[in-house]
């Protein structure tokens, strides 16, 4: 976007007197060219429900959001090279509707395109599209008979002499009037069609060239040819005299009328030759003489070719060209003029106590009452260097030889000035005392009937004088130090005790005097100063000026523009200066003409009627802080594309993506227009984002190595006022996973997961079986071995030894008793040694494949259980060699299984079930006994018994499972379970079968 001219600065013609909002000059001009994508001659202008604002040009169709014009295509059959769009209408329902000169007929905006509507042996070009109540749309094809055509019930018909209007007539303009009427300008008449009726009525009213016809905003129908513009009679109501009889004239030669009503009943009008011109309140003007302001190429329009009007939502008035777009918006900030000749020496304000203005530029001084513009007051001989307030409603300013005091109309005292030097500043204090900074003679005082030169505290040369709330003076020394003067008591600071270098003024506020510099701000008070620093508050640096209101409002003024904020947020700030500062900016997007001046004295000062008036280096400038404009709309969002890996989707609403698409950006726009480069946005990808982003201008979002899932983005934007739209636009798109992403292939991986680590567990158990096979087999080795030294040393000695002993006993005389006690420990002897045998048997028990089961009969054998008591064994499946170790510990946990049955159980039945399956060896003994005890159960063991814990120390032993409960029915039940991997000396597979043998013991 190019500002072609921040503010009007002249209006031709006869102009109106200056007063806010009643001109063109009150208006902000910025403009787009070709530079900015406009494309050649703007034509027709529409702004549609969802914001977009449609431009209709000699390239085609776009929409425009502030910052970028789209081109929006023809429909498919579109006829070719029908591109020109020479008029647009957006219908009560909200559809935007085009026609295409060239015979290109009408086609409707739908879903995103353009559709056809039907229309046949279109006119050349289309000059009007409009709507009437009843909700019928019109086709005015311009210079051509025959032209008028009317879409009612889903098709067009031709409107001609059958309906009242004559063939030889072309159709000039076509508006609607709210009793639903429908008017039509031909070239040489007026004719209309009253509600309800089907023919045209001349009304008798000859009409000029170029005719145009538009309503107020109280409903009455204007009129706009050669003859001039004016508001026309209700003709359809009976009328003959119009409310207003009124003609405003054309300044130059008509070739084709467009007028436009705005929301406050401004007229704006152009005669496509003459650019364009502006009437306040038409229908409350009581002549034409001095009401037309005008504004042409030489003001900084596009072209005098102004083809289209357009206000938009926002108020802004738009007006489309043959070389671009122009945009006035109404401005809070004004130049003033006069004073215009002054910009190089600048400028010079102070008000007085009566509430004037005084301004001086050059050797001119003009003074503005309350709610005038300024007029010259008086012209000097010599270069006005300073002004200041004085007392009693006067002002003082200063020449290089004198000081003046003017008071009203008049001048009430000139004082002589000691020498001839340059004057920095002036003030008058509370006391009477004139104060005059002099660069060659320091600080001049004026006591009684002559000057005095002050003594201060400080050295350096005075570079402005300002008084401070309680009227007294303070002088700022060469931008380094102030010295502030209380009676006869000066005091002095410099910048490094202020805190802030490079000062640029000092003020008296309202809750204590301000001190301003390139570093901040400062405020003297309760003996200290308070500081916020530019670091933390950048807006801050170097204001050269503050006026506080009694509205609660501090004004300030810098190379930033003009700064407004409320004093009690400033007053807050300084006690906790790391805070944001709440506040508003009005710089050129508001009119500002120019920097501040580098030079002395006050920059800003309030009128009596509330204005504030501002100098810069190239004017005078003033805003009113009672009537300013503040655009109240909040800005509708649209999301105008997604791109994914290089595909763009436009407009969209619902997206499904294709799988992979992880990487992508989203295009988002605020449709304000009144200053789109402030327009800022907040976004956020619900379940990616955690909060609200703030992109500031910025109108792209973009997100990479997205998760496959259904995804919601929402995005708002604010206007340049700050006024949020608090109903975000919404995008819903989704991303389906790839197969590397999909359920089933994260079922596969974990599935080979699975695989894989049942695979390193089989590994892994083999690995420690086949370790503690090696371990059993060095245990049974060593067992074999011990068992070997028993009966090879132990065993055989002692049976040595028994029968040795035997021969002497056989000795003995069979009468003496010593014979009988030697007998008695021989056959202790015996019964050690059998015992000996028996546990040298122990060591060695090493059974084979097959003799699981006749080994557990043995050992029940072995108890020698009472004869009504059955035992049956049962083998399930076929029979597999154990390890020789397991089936060792299986005999010991047998033996001791069998020992307490026969002990505890007084069973009558007793089951044993041997299972040689694929994964596991098992054997259960079962009674129908007394039962085992919950505590023994719970214990794991009787008090003073280590039968059970030695039971489950074995089965551990072979990492196995023993489990000891109660039998269904009663009894006890004993499970020994082996893992496959442990108990075989194979692991073969074999087919299942059931084997049951044995019998009965009794």
């Amino acid at each position: 976007m190019l500002i072609a001219a921040v503010l009007a600065l002249c209006c031709t013609g006869a102009a109106t007197a200056e007063a806010p909002g009643q001109s063109i000059s009150r208006f902000l001009h910025a403009t787009w060219t070709s530079k900015d994508g406009v494309p050649a001659m703007v034509q027709a202008l529409a702004q549609g429900p969802d914001g977009y604002i449609w431009v209709g040009t000699g390239n085609g169709l776009y929409r425009f959001d502030g910052v970028t014009f789209e081109y929006v295509p023809p429909a498919p059959d579109h006829p070719a090279g029908s591109i020109p769009v020479s008029a647009l209408l957006v219908t009560r329902s909200g559809e935007l509707w085009a026609a295409y000169a060239g015979g290109g007929g009408v086609e409707v905006y739908r879903g995103g395109r353009m559709v056809r509507t039907g229309m046949t042996e279109a006119a050349g070009e289309i000059t009007e599209l409009r709507q009437d109540k009843s909700g019928r749309i019109w086709a005015v094809g311009g210079r051509t008979h025959k032209a008028l055509k009317r879409y009612r019930n889903g098709r067009w018909e031709a409107i001609d002499e059958r309906y009242g209007l004559p063939n030889r007539d072309w159709v000039s303009s076509l508006s609607a009037a709210r009793d639903g009427s429908v008017w039509i300008a031909t070239d040489k008449q007026l004719f209309i069609l009253r509600a309800g009726t089907n023919r045209f009525e001349p009304v008798g009213l000859k009409l000029g060239f170029g005719a145009n016809l538009a309503l107020d905003p109280e409903g009455n129908m204007w009129l706009s040819d050669s003859n001039g513009t004016r508001m026309l009679p209700d003709y359809a109501a009976g009328a003959h005299q119009a409310r207003s009889d009124v003609v405003f004239p054309f300044s130059g030669p008509v070739r084709r009328t467009a007028i436009l009503f705005d929301r406050d009943g401004n007229l704006w009008g152009s005669s496509f030759t003459s650019g364009i011109f502006q009437i306040d309140h038409a229908a409350e003007q009581s002549s034409a003489e001095g009401s037309i302001s005008s504004y042409r190429t030489e003001n900084g329009l596009t072209s005098n070719q102004a083809v289209s009007l357009l206000e938009d939502r926002e108020g802004n008035i738009w007006v489309g060209t043959e070389l671009g777009l122009d945009q006035f918006r109404p401005a809070n900030l004004f130049r003033i003029e006069p004073p215009a000749a002054g910009a190089a020496e600048g400028y010079f304000v102070a008000a007085d106590d009566a509430g004037a203005v005084w301004l001086a530029s050059g050797t001119s001084l003009y003074r503005a009452l309350p709610g005038q513009k300024p007029r010259l007051f008086a012209t000097y001989d010599r270069e006005i260097q300073a002004l200041c307030r004085g007392g009693n409603g006067s002002v003082w300013l200063s020449t290089a030889e004198r000081m003046i005091r003017l008071r009203g109309d008049r001048t009430a005292e000139t004082l002589a000035l000691p020498g001839v030097g340059e004057t920095y500043g002036c003030a008058e204090d509370r006391l009477g005392r004139l104060w005059v900074a002099r660069f060659q003679r320091g600080v001049l005082v004026r006591r009684g009937n002559g000057w005095h030169e002050a003594n201060l505290p400080l050295p350096g040369r005075p570079q402005d004088i300002v008084i401070d709330r309680d009227g007294n003076p303070v002088i700022i020394l060469d931008r380094k130090a102030i010295v502030r003067v209380v009676g006869t008591t000066a005091r002095g600071w410099t910048s490094e005790q202020i805190g802030v270098s490079g000062l640029t003024g000092v003020y008296g506020g309202r809750s204590g005097m301000l001190v301003a510099g390139g570093g901040g701000l400062a405020r003297w008070r309760n003996g200290r100063f308070e500081r916020l620093a530019i670091a933390d508050h950048p807006w801050l640096r170097g204001v050269r000026g503050v006026v506080q209101t009694a509205a609660g409002e501090t004004w300030m003024v810098n190379n930033t523009g003009l700064l407004k904020l409320k004093t009690a947020d400033l007053d807050r700030a300084f006690t906790r200066p790391r805070d944001p500062i709440p506040h508003d900016l009005f710089d050129e997007q508001d009119g500002l003409s120019s920097r501040t001046q580098r030079g002395d004295g006050l920059q800003i000062d309030a009128g009596g009627d509330g204005q504030l008036w501002f100098l810069t280096r190239q004017s005078v400038m003033r805003i009113n802080p009672a009537r300013l404009v503040r655009n109240a709309v909040g800005p509708p969002v649209a999301i105008r594309s997604l791109t994914a890996d290089g595909q763009r989707h436009v407009d969209p609403t619902q997206i499904a993506l294709p799988a992979g698409k992880t990487n992508l950006s989203i295009e988002y726009t605020g449709l304000s227009f009144s200053v789109p480069s402030r327009v800022r946005f907040r976004y956020m990808l619900e379940g990616v984002d955690k909060g609200w982003i703030d992109p500031g201008t910025r109108r792209q979002a973009f997100y990479t190595n997205l998760d496959p899932g259904t995804y919601r983005f929402r995005v708002m934007a604010s206007n340049n006022d700050g006024v949020w739209n608090p109903n975000p636009a919404t995008l819903e798109f989704t991303i389906p996973p790839t197969f590397l992403q999909s359920p089933w292939f994260a079922l596969l991986v974990a599935v080979a997961l699975a695989a894989l680590f049942l695979l390193l567990y089989h590994v892994k158990v083999r690995t420690m079986a086949g370790h503690m096979r090696v371990r059993m087999r060095e245990r049974l080795a060593e067992r074999e071995r011990i068992a070997r030294e028993l009966h090879d040393t132990l065993l055989q000695g002692v049976q040595a030894l028994i029968l040795r002993f035997q021969l002497v006993a056989d000795d003995i005389s069979p009468e003496d008793p010593s014979r009988r006690a030697l007998e008695q420990a021989l056959d202790r002897a015996d019964t050690v040694l059998a015992e000996g045998r028996d546990r040298v048997r122990d060591l060695r028990m090493i059974g084979g494949s097959d003799d699981i089961e006749h080994m557990i009969l043995e050992i029940a054998r072995k108890q020698v259980f009472p004869p009504a008591t059955q035992i049956s064994i049962v083998t399930e499946g076929e029979p597999r060699p154990l390890d020789p170790l397991v089936w060792d510990e299986v005999a010991r946990i047998a033996n001791e299984a069998l020992f307490n049955i026969w002990r505890h159980a007084q069973a009558k039945q007793i089951g044993i079930r041997i299972g040689f399956q694929p994964d596991r060896f098992s054997v259960r003994f079962r009674d129908d006994g007394v039962g085992i005890s919950e505590d023994i159960l719970h214990k794991g063991r009787r008090d003073g018994h280590f039968g059970l814990p030695g039971m489950q120390e074995r089965a551990a032993k072979i990492q196995s499972r023993l489990v000891v409960q109660r039998a269904p029915g009663g009894g006890t039940e004993v499970n020994l379970i082996v893992p496959t991997t442990i108990a075989y000396s194979t692991t073969r597979r074999s087919k299942w079968r059931t084997l049951v043998t044995g019998g009965r013991i009794g």
